[in-house]
Protein backbone atom coordinates (compact mmCIF):
# COMPACT_ATOMS: atom_id res chain seq x y z
CA UNK A 1 0.00 0.00 0.00
CA UNK A 2 1.29 3.47 -0.84
CA UNK A 3 2.22 5.80 2.04
CA UNK A 4 -0.66 7.48 3.82
CA UNK A 5 0.67 10.85 2.62
CA UNK A 6 3.94 12.03 1.15
CA UNK A 7 6.21 13.72 3.65
CA UNK A 8 8.51 16.71 3.11
CA UNK A 9 12.01 15.48 2.30
CA UNK A 10 13.53 16.87 5.49
CA UNK A 11 11.03 14.88 7.61
CA UNK A 12 11.53 11.69 5.59
CA UNK A 13 15.31 11.97 5.91
CA UNK A 14 15.24 12.77 9.61
CA UNK A 15 13.06 9.72 10.26
CA UNK A 16 15.65 7.54 8.50
CA UNK A 17 18.02 8.08 11.43
CA UNK A 18 15.83 5.62 13.35
CA UNK A 19 16.23 2.50 11.22
CA UNK A 20 19.85 3.51 10.55
CA UNK A 21 20.71 2.74 14.19
CA UNK A 22 18.34 -0.15 14.81
CA UNK A 23 15.29 1.84 15.87
CA UNK A 24 14.28 5.39 16.76
CA UNK A 25 14.19 4.47 20.47
CA UNK A 26 18.00 4.34 20.42
CA UNK A 27 18.11 7.98 19.31
CA UNK A 28 15.23 9.35 21.39
CA UNK A 29 14.27 7.21 24.39
CA UNK A 30 10.97 7.65 26.21
CA UNK A 31 11.67 6.56 29.78
CA UNK A 32 9.24 7.86 32.42
CA UNK A 33 11.71 8.08 35.29
CA UNK A 34 14.30 9.87 33.17
CA UNK A 35 11.73 12.35 31.84
CA UNK A 36 10.50 13.12 35.33
CA UNK A 37 14.05 13.53 36.67
CA UNK A 38 14.92 15.81 33.76
CA UNK A 39 11.87 18.03 34.36
CA UNK A 40 12.69 18.29 38.04
CA UNK A 41 16.32 19.13 37.34
CA UNK A 42 15.39 21.79 34.76
CA UNK A 43 12.98 23.56 37.13
CA UNK A 44 14.55 22.87 40.50
CA UNK A 45 11.10 21.78 41.68
CA UNK A 46 9.87 18.41 42.87
CA UNK A 47 6.08 18.31 43.45
CA UNK A 48 4.52 17.09 40.21
CA UNK A 49 1.36 15.65 41.75
CA UNK A 50 0.06 12.78 43.82
CA UNK A 51 0.79 9.06 43.44
CA UNK A 52 -2.13 8.56 41.03
CA UNK A 53 -0.77 11.26 38.74
CA UNK A 54 2.69 9.69 38.73
CA UNK A 55 1.23 6.28 37.97
CA UNK A 56 -0.90 7.75 35.18
CA UNK A 57 2.12 9.49 33.68
CA UNK A 58 4.31 6.40 33.84
CA UNK A 59 1.66 4.13 32.36
CA UNK A 60 0.89 6.54 29.53
CA UNK A 61 4.53 7.03 28.50
CA UNK A 62 5.28 3.31 28.75
CA UNK A 63 2.25 2.59 26.58
CA UNK A 64 3.29 5.22 24.03
CA UNK A 65 6.79 3.76 23.94
CA UNK A 66 5.59 0.19 23.38
CA UNK A 67 2.45 0.59 21.31
CA UNK A 68 2.38 3.80 19.29
CA UNK A 69 4.90 2.76 16.61
CA UNK A 70 6.54 6.17 16.71
CA UNK A 71 9.14 7.20 14.18
CA UNK A 72 11.99 9.49 15.13
CA UNK A 73 10.02 12.71 14.61
CA UNK A 74 7.15 11.22 16.62
CA UNK A 75 9.47 10.41 19.48
CA UNK A 76 10.94 13.90 19.36
CA UNK A 77 7.47 15.45 19.54
CA UNK A 78 6.39 13.17 22.37
CA UNK A 79 9.53 13.76 24.41
CA UNK A 80 9.29 17.54 23.98
CA UNK A 81 5.57 17.54 24.83
CA UNK A 82 6.07 15.39 27.91
CA UNK A 83 8.94 17.51 29.22
CA UNK A 84 7.06 20.75 28.65
CA UNK A 85 3.96 19.41 30.38
CA UNK A 86 5.90 18.07 33.36
CA UNK A 87 7.81 21.33 33.78
CA UNK A 88 4.60 23.34 33.54
CA UNK A 89 2.95 21.13 36.16
CA UNK A 90 5.90 21.64 38.49
CA UNK A 91 5.75 25.43 38.07
CA UNK A 92 1.98 25.56 38.49
CA UNK A 93 1.99 23.50 41.66
CA UNK A 94 4.74 25.65 43.12
CA UNK A 95 2.73 28.77 42.30
CA UNK A 96 -0.43 27.34 43.88
CA UNK A 97 1.51 26.49 47.04
CA UNK A 98 2.86 30.05 47.15
CA UNK A 99 -0.47 31.71 46.28
CA UNK A 100 -3.30 29.39 47.33
CA UNK A 101 -5.81 32.19 46.74
CA UNK A 102 -5.51 31.48 43.00
CA UNK A 103 -7.58 28.36 43.55
CA UNK A 104 -10.39 30.49 45.00
CA UNK A 105 -10.89 32.34 41.71
CA UNK A 106 -14.54 32.04 40.61
CA UNK A 107 -15.18 30.41 37.24
CA UNK A 108 -18.82 31.22 36.59
CA UNK A 109 -21.09 30.00 33.79
CA UNK A 110 -18.32 29.08 31.34
CA UNK A 111 -19.40 28.54 27.73
CA UNK A 112 -18.22 25.25 26.21
CA UNK A 113 -18.40 24.59 22.47
CA UNK A 114 -18.49 20.92 21.58
CA UNK A 115 -19.50 18.69 18.72
CA UNK A 116 -18.02 16.21 16.30
CA UNK A 117 -14.93 17.38 14.36
CA UNK A 118 -15.63 19.42 11.22
CA UNK A 119 -18.97 20.73 12.53
CA UNK A 120 -17.83 24.34 12.88
CA UNK A 121 -16.47 24.26 16.42
CA UNK A 122 -13.19 26.02 15.55
CA UNK A 123 -14.60 28.92 13.56
CA UNK A 124 -17.39 29.31 16.13
CA UNK A 125 -14.76 29.61 18.87
CA UNK A 126 -12.88 32.27 16.91
CA UNK A 127 -16.02 34.27 16.12
CA UNK A 128 -17.29 34.20 19.71
CA UNK A 129 -13.82 35.14 20.95
CA UNK A 130 -14.13 38.46 19.08
CA UNK A 131 -16.43 39.49 21.94
CA UNK A 132 -14.29 41.29 24.53
CA UNK A 133 -16.71 40.17 27.25
CA UNK A 134 -15.62 36.56 26.69
CA UNK A 135 -12.22 35.06 27.50
CA UNK A 136 -10.79 32.20 25.43
CA UNK A 137 -7.43 30.57 26.15
CA UNK A 138 -4.86 31.46 23.50
CA UNK A 139 -2.56 28.79 22.11
CA UNK A 140 0.67 30.29 23.43
CA UNK A 141 -0.61 30.64 26.99
CA UNK A 142 -2.06 27.12 26.92
CA UNK A 143 1.50 25.90 26.34
CA UNK A 144 3.40 28.46 28.42
CA UNK A 145 1.05 29.92 31.05
CA UNK A 146 3.82 31.10 33.36
CA UNK A 147 7.03 33.04 32.63
CA UNK A 148 10.06 30.76 32.55
CA UNK A 149 13.51 30.68 30.97
CA UNK A 150 13.44 32.59 27.69
CA UNK A 151 9.64 32.93 27.84
CA UNK A 152 9.78 36.12 29.90
CA UNK A 153 6.78 37.85 28.29
CA UNK A 154 3.85 37.14 26.00
CA UNK A 155 5.81 37.82 22.83
CA UNK A 156 8.60 35.44 23.75
CA UNK A 157 6.15 32.77 24.90
CA UNK A 158 4.18 33.13 21.65
CA UNK A 159 7.35 32.66 19.62
CA UNK A 160 8.28 29.63 21.71
CA UNK A 161 4.82 28.10 21.26
CA UNK A 162 5.36 28.07 17.49
CA UNK A 163 7.58 25.04 18.07
CA UNK A 164 4.46 22.96 18.62
CA UNK A 165 1.60 24.98 17.17
CA UNK A 166 3.19 25.65 13.79
CA UNK A 167 5.90 23.01 13.45
CA UNK A 168 3.17 20.41 12.97
CA UNK A 169 2.21 22.02 9.66
CA UNK A 170 5.86 22.05 8.58
CA UNK A 171 6.02 18.31 9.23
CA UNK A 172 2.75 17.64 7.38
CA UNK A 173 1.47 20.65 5.40
CA UNK A 174 -1.98 19.08 4.88
CA UNK A 175 -2.76 19.88 8.51
CA UNK A 176 -3.39 23.49 7.55
CA UNK A 177 -6.30 22.42 5.32
CA UNK A 178 -7.96 21.06 8.46
CA UNK A 179 -7.21 23.73 11.01
CA UNK A 180 -5.15 26.89 10.97
CA UNK A 181 -2.26 26.42 13.39
CA UNK A 182 -1.14 29.67 14.98
CA UNK A 183 0.14 30.41 18.45
CA UNK A 184 -1.93 33.61 18.70
CA UNK A 185 -5.34 32.02 18.03
CA UNK A 186 -7.89 30.78 20.58
CA UNK A 187 -7.27 27.10 21.13
CA UNK A 188 -8.96 23.91 22.22
CA UNK A 189 -8.99 22.84 25.85
CA UNK A 190 -7.05 19.70 24.91
CA UNK A 191 -3.83 21.71 24.73
CA UNK A 192 -3.83 22.50 28.43
CA UNK A 193 -5.68 19.34 29.41
CA UNK A 194 -2.43 17.64 28.36
CA UNK A 195 -1.25 18.60 31.85
CA UNK A 196 -2.98 15.40 32.96
CA UNK A 197 -1.63 12.36 31.16
CA UNK A 198 -5.00 10.67 31.50
CA UNK A 199 -6.64 13.32 29.31
CA UNK A 200 -7.99 13.19 25.78
CA UNK A 201 -4.95 15.05 24.40
CA UNK A 202 -2.72 12.00 24.70
CA UNK A 203 -5.47 9.68 23.47
CA UNK A 204 -5.88 11.81 20.33
CA UNK A 205 -2.22 11.74 19.39
CA UNK A 206 -0.97 8.34 20.48
CA UNK A 207 -2.28 4.78 20.26
CA UNK A 208 -2.05 3.42 23.82
CA UNK A 209 -4.40 0.41 24.18
CA UNK A 210 -2.86 -0.94 27.38
CA UNK A 211 -3.13 2.47 29.03
CA UNK A 212 -6.75 2.79 27.88
CA UNK A 213 -7.57 -0.59 29.41
CA UNK A 214 -6.06 0.48 32.75
CA UNK A 215 -7.75 3.91 32.63
CA UNK A 216 -11.11 2.17 32.31
CA UNK A 217 -10.57 0.77 35.81
CA UNK A 218 -9.86 4.22 37.31
CA UNK A 219 -13.16 6.05 37.93
CA UNK A 220 -11.48 9.15 39.37
CA UNK A 221 -9.48 10.09 36.26
CA UNK A 222 -12.24 12.16 34.65
CA UNK A 223 -12.97 14.16 37.79
CA UNK A 224 -9.27 14.85 38.30
CA UNK A 225 -8.81 15.99 34.69
CA UNK A 226 -11.56 18.61 34.99
CA UNK A 227 -10.37 19.71 38.42
CA UNK A 228 -7.01 20.47 36.79
CA UNK A 229 -8.88 22.15 33.93
CA UNK A 230 -10.51 24.56 36.41
CA UNK A 231 -7.23 25.26 38.17
CA UNK A 232 -5.59 26.16 34.89
CA UNK A 233 -8.33 28.67 34.10
CA UNK A 234 -8.08 30.10 37.63
CA UNK A 235 -4.35 30.61 37.09
CA UNK A 236 -4.83 32.48 33.80
CA UNK A 237 -7.61 34.58 35.34
CA UNK A 238 -5.82 35.54 38.55
CA UNK A 239 -4.93 39.22 38.74
CA UNK A 240 -7.36 40.30 36.00
CA UNK A 241 -11.04 41.20 35.86
CA UNK A 242 -12.99 37.94 35.46
CA UNK A 243 -14.79 37.40 32.17
CA UNK A 244 -16.92 34.46 31.11
CA UNK A 245 -14.69 31.72 29.83
CA UNK A 246 -15.14 30.51 26.27
CA UNK A 247 -13.89 26.96 25.80
CA UNK A 248 -13.96 24.31 23.11
CA UNK A 249 -13.09 20.74 22.23
CA UNK A 250 -14.80 17.87 20.44
CA UNK A 251 -13.13 15.71 23.10
CA UNK A 252 -15.58 16.97 25.74
CA UNK A 253 -18.27 14.86 24.09
CA UNK A 254 -16.70 11.76 25.63
CA UNK A 255 -16.59 13.18 29.16
CA UNK A 256 -19.73 15.31 29.49
CA UNK A 257 -20.75 13.94 32.85
CA UNK A 258 -17.35 14.76 34.40
CA UNK A 259 -17.42 18.21 32.77
CA UNK A 260 -20.86 19.03 34.20
CA UNK A 261 -19.89 17.66 37.62
CA UNK A 262 -17.04 20.19 37.72
CA UNK A 263 -18.96 23.02 36.01
CA UNK A 264 -22.64 22.52 36.90
CA UNK A 265 -23.52 26.03 35.68
CA UNK A 266 -21.82 25.63 32.29
CA UNK A 267 -23.58 26.59 29.07
CA UNK A 268 -22.98 24.08 26.29
CA UNK A 269 -23.05 25.11 22.61
CA UNK A 270 -23.56 21.81 20.80
CA UNK A 271 -22.72 21.92 17.09
CA UNK A 272 -24.38 19.68 14.50
CA UNK A 273 -23.73 18.77 10.88
CA UNK A 274 -24.62 16.13 8.31
CA UNK A 275 -22.57 13.04 9.32
CA UNK A 276 -21.67 12.44 5.68
CA UNK A 277 -19.59 15.59 5.97
CA UNK A 278 -17.86 14.86 9.24
CA UNK A 279 -17.39 11.08 9.59
CA UNK A 280 -14.86 10.67 6.77
CA UNK A 281 -13.22 13.95 7.65
CA UNK A 282 -12.87 12.88 11.29
CA UNK A 283 -11.28 9.59 10.19
CA UNK A 284 -8.89 11.48 7.92
CA UNK A 285 -8.05 13.96 10.67
CA UNK A 286 -7.16 11.31 13.26
CA UNK A 287 -5.21 9.41 10.63
CA UNK A 288 -3.23 12.52 9.79
CA UNK A 289 -2.52 13.27 13.44
CA UNK A 290 -1.14 9.74 13.86
CA UNK A 291 0.83 9.96 10.58
CA UNK A 292 2.54 13.04 11.98
CA UNK A 293 4.22 10.76 14.52
CA UNK A 294 4.11 7.24 13.13
CA UNK A 295 4.63 5.32 9.89
CA UNK A 296 1.66 3.08 10.75
CA UNK A 297 -1.89 4.31 10.06
CA UNK A 298 -4.70 1.74 9.91
CA UNK A 299 -7.21 3.54 7.71
CA UNK A 300 -9.92 0.93 8.27
CA UNK A 301 -9.59 1.29 12.05
CA UNK A 302 -9.68 5.08 11.76
CA UNK A 303 -12.84 4.73 9.68
CA UNK A 304 -14.51 2.62 12.35
CA UNK A 305 -13.58 5.16 15.02
CA UNK A 306 -15.06 7.94 12.91
CA UNK A 307 -18.20 5.91 12.21
CA UNK A 308 -18.95 4.33 15.57
CA UNK A 309 -16.90 6.37 18.06
CA UNK A 310 -18.60 9.68 17.40
CA UNK A 311 -21.99 8.02 16.94
CA UNK A 312 -21.68 6.51 20.41
CA UNK A 313 -20.63 9.83 21.97
CA UNK A 314 -23.31 11.88 20.23
CA UNK A 315 -26.08 9.42 21.04
CA UNK A 316 -24.87 9.09 24.62
CA UNK A 317 -25.05 12.86 25.10
CA UNK A 318 -28.47 12.86 23.42
CA UNK A 319 -29.79 10.19 25.80
CA UNK A 320 -28.38 12.02 28.84
CA UNK A 321 -30.11 15.22 27.75
CA UNK A 322 -33.37 13.36 27.27
CA UNK A 323 -33.34 11.62 30.66
CA UNK A 324 -32.23 14.75 32.50
CA UNK A 325 -28.80 13.50 33.58
CA UNK A 326 -27.45 16.49 31.64
CA UNK A 327 -29.47 19.73 32.03
CA UNK A 328 -31.00 20.16 28.57
CA UNK A 329 -31.89 23.78 29.36
CA UNK A 330 -28.18 24.63 29.51
CA UNK A 331 -27.58 23.38 25.95
CA UNK A 332 -27.76 25.58 22.86
CA UNK A 333 -27.85 23.67 19.57
CA UNK A 334 -26.07 25.24 16.59
CA UNK A 335 -26.24 23.88 13.05
CA UNK A 336 -23.32 24.18 10.65
CA UNK A 337 -25.47 25.18 7.68
CA UNK A 338 -27.02 28.01 9.70
CA UNK A 339 -23.57 29.24 10.73
CA UNK A 340 -22.14 29.38 7.23
CA UNK A 341 -25.43 30.57 5.73
CA UNK A 342 -25.72 33.69 7.89
CA UNK A 343 -23.07 33.79 10.62
CA UNK A 344 -24.43 36.89 12.38
CA UNK A 345 -27.96 35.47 12.65
CA UNK A 346 -26.64 32.09 13.86
CA UNK A 347 -24.46 33.80 16.47
CA UNK A 348 -27.36 35.93 17.71
CA UNK A 349 -29.33 32.74 18.35
CA UNK A 350 -26.41 31.36 20.35
CA UNK A 351 -26.18 34.59 22.35
CA UNK A 352 -29.88 34.42 23.17
CA UNK A 353 -29.71 30.79 24.20
CA UNK A 354 -26.56 31.30 26.28
CA UNK A 355 -27.86 34.43 28.02
CA UNK A 356 -25.14 36.64 26.54
CA UNK A 357 -25.47 40.30 25.64
CA UNK A 358 -24.84 41.06 21.96
CA UNK A 359 -22.07 43.70 21.88
CA UNK A 360 -22.38 46.80 19.77
CA UNK A 361 -20.71 46.47 16.37
CA UNK A 362 -20.26 42.74 16.78
CA UNK A 363 -21.92 41.95 13.47
CA UNK A 364 -19.36 44.09 11.62
CA UNK A 365 -16.52 42.42 13.56
CA UNK A 366 -17.78 38.97 12.57
CA UNK A 367 -18.11 39.85 8.90
CA UNK A 368 -14.67 41.47 8.83
CA UNK A 369 -13.06 38.44 10.44
CA UNK A 370 -14.65 36.06 7.95
CA UNK A 371 -13.66 38.30 5.05
CA UNK A 372 -10.03 38.09 6.12
CA UNK A 373 -10.26 34.34 6.77
CA UNK A 374 -12.18 32.82 3.89
CA UNK A 375 -13.26 29.18 3.90
CA UNK A 376 -10.58 27.02 2.28
CA UNK A 377 -7.85 29.61 2.84
CA UNK A 378 -5.21 26.86 2.93
CA UNK A 379 -6.72 24.57 0.34
CA UNK A 380 -9.30 21.81 0.43
CA UNK A 381 -9.13 18.84 2.77
CA UNK A 382 -9.14 15.89 0.37
CA UNK A 383 -10.47 12.49 1.49
CA UNK A 384 -13.10 9.92 0.60
CA UNK A 385 -15.23 7.58 2.68
CA UNK A 386 -13.99 4.63 0.64
CA UNK A 387 -10.39 5.20 1.77
CA UNK A 388 -11.53 4.34 5.29
CA UNK A 389 -13.69 1.36 4.41
CA UNK A 390 -16.92 3.36 4.64
CA UNK A 391 -19.85 4.24 2.41
CA UNK A 392 -22.74 6.68 2.61
CA UNK A 393 -25.32 4.02 3.45
CA UNK A 394 -23.33 2.92 6.52
CA UNK A 395 -23.04 6.48 7.72
CA UNK A 396 -26.70 7.34 7.16
CA UNK A 397 -27.83 4.19 8.96
CA UNK A 398 -25.46 4.60 11.92
CA UNK A 399 -26.40 8.24 12.53
CA UNK A 400 -30.12 8.03 11.70
CA UNK A 401 -31.33 8.59 15.28
CA UNK A 402 -28.92 11.47 15.84
CA UNK A 403 -29.96 13.19 12.60
CA UNK A 404 -33.67 12.74 13.30
CA UNK A 405 -33.48 13.94 16.91
CA UNK A 406 -31.67 17.19 16.14
CA UNK A 407 -33.21 17.80 12.71
CA UNK A 408 -29.82 17.83 10.99
CA UNK A 409 -30.15 18.88 7.34
CA UNK A 410 -28.57 16.83 4.57
CA UNK A 411 -25.67 18.39 2.66
CA UNK A 412 -25.72 15.72 -0.07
Amino acid sequence: MKPYLERPDWVRRLNQFGPAVGGAAHVIPLLPEELLASAREATGLYDVGDALFEETFRRRIESVDRESNLNLVGRLLCRAEALRVLQTRLRLRALWAEKPEILDEPIERPVFILGAPRTGTSILLELLALDSNLRAPIAWEAHHPLPHGAATDAGAAMEMAEAEQELWADIQPELMTLHELRSDLPCECVHFMALDFGSVYWAMHYATPSFDAWAGTQPDLGARTYREHRRFLQTLQHGSNPRRWLLKSPGHLATMEALMDEYPDAVIVHTHRDPIKFVGSAASTTGLIHWLRSDVVDRIAEGQIGLHGFSFMLNHVRSLRIDGTLPDGQFVDSHYLDLIGDPAVALRKIYEGAGLDWPGGHEDAVRGYLRDKPHGKFGKHEYSLGEYGLDEEQVRSTYAEYVAHYGVASEA
